[in-house]
């Protein structure tokens, strides 16, 4: 695995997307940083006998861990890892080759450095690069464009949280992070290993470990554009809803209110979504009228409980539509439905 003493520890995680980790393990090939100075550990849940012995002979860790927390499936990894310093890739992303060059320097000129991140550039499903005017907001950025690189001093978590989440974009896509290993010990390990939104977790520990931080202007991350399944979407909302509530606690107890206020706020505003997302999924199954009646209530109740909530728009009311006219029996409601939902996953 390299130097006894290596300066960074890559984590390369496979969420079974075996298609696309050639192109990042290729990418990590083609860095400019001496390969002494880093150490490389895969994560996937499943076995691949010929894959553990190609990694193996380049000096690569291969681990096999098939837990559905991700922060405890990343753990996993990081306790395979003695490097100070942590980076991820996700294995449908690559690294531009420089970037493991900047990140060892970034932390080399700043000792105190916590945080690091840099933007990305977006390439299609075929590794081809994506037209800029189709990338989305979060993946332009463009608070950088005019600012160049943004140093947060520790002291300051107001700006800190202003800046790295209502200015910048500073907790999307956990490719474009590098994070002091020491993070992510004590009580925060312990909410690690239950998160299932490791990006804004990486953020927010940074911000709690009272060390400073680096928003990158470059793009040294190239970040796969696919669309998934909306399936998978609406679990993951309730998952995020959770997550978000758990790191509102944590940020409380490490004194930052701004931060469990904006927390909190998200956790509910993911709440909503679950909840009405569920109702339309039930709605598009099938399922019994007295549990869509059931699901379509919890709803309701959910936006009375939440005001901020009660937006005017087709996503927030759609839901109880759906629900309130399926419980009723009115016809033709699962087939709408169902086109909602296709045209959601296709966005």
């Amino acid at each position: 695995m390299g130097s006894a003493t290596p300066e960074l520890a890559v984590i390369v995680g496979d969420f079974d997307r075996r298609r696309y980790l050639a192109g990042a393990l290729g990418s990590l090939a083609a860095q400019t940083l001496d390969r002494s100075r880093y150490e490389v550990v895969v994560l996937r849940g499943y076995d691949d006998p010929v894959l553990d012995r190609g990694l193996a002979a380049n000096g690569i860790h291969p681990i096999v861990d098939r837990s559905p927390r991700i922060g405890a499936w990343l753990q996993r990894a990081i306790a395979a890892t003695t490097a100070p310093v942590l980076t991820f890739l996700n294995d449908d992303d690559e690294y531009a080759p420089e970037r493991l060059a900047r990140v060892v320097r970034s932390f080399q000129q700043d000792p105190d450095l916590g945080f690091y991140r840099n933007r990305v550039s977006v390439i299609n499903s075929d590794g081809t690069p994506r037209p800029e005017a189709e990338w989305r907001v979060h993946e332009r950025d463009g608070a950088l464009d005019t600012t160049g690189p943004i140093h947060l001093p520790a002291a300051d978590r107001a700006r800190a949280v202003e800046v790295g989440l209502r200015t910048t974009h500073a907790s999307f896509n956990t490719s474009t992070m590098a994070v002091r290993r020491e993070l992510l010990t004590g009580e925060l390990a312990e909410a690690f290993s239950r998160t299932q939104t490791d990006d804004l977790f990486l953020f927010v520990a940074a911000v709690l470990s009272g060390r400073s931080l680096l928003l990158d202007d470059r793009r040294l991350t190239r970040f796969r554009f696919h669309p998934g399944s909306l399936t998978d979407e609406v679990r993951w909302l309730g998952e995020a809803e959770a997550s978000y509530r758990e790191l509102a606690t944590l940020s409380s107890r490490g004194g930052v209110p701004f931060l469990t206020a904006w927390l909190t706020d998200r956790a509910v505003h993911f709440g909503r979504m679950f909840r009405g997302d569920s109702v339309v999924e039930s709605v598009a199954a099938g399922e019994g009228r007295r549990s869509v009646a059931r699901r379509t209530g919890e709803y309701l109740r959910f936006l009375g409980r939440h005001p901020k909530e009660r937006s005017l728009t087709l996503d927030t009311w759609a839901a109880g539509a759906y629900g309130l006219a399926y419980a009723a029996g009115a016809p033709g409601v699962a087939r709408l439905a169902r086109t909602r939902l296709r045209a959601r996953a296709r966005r």
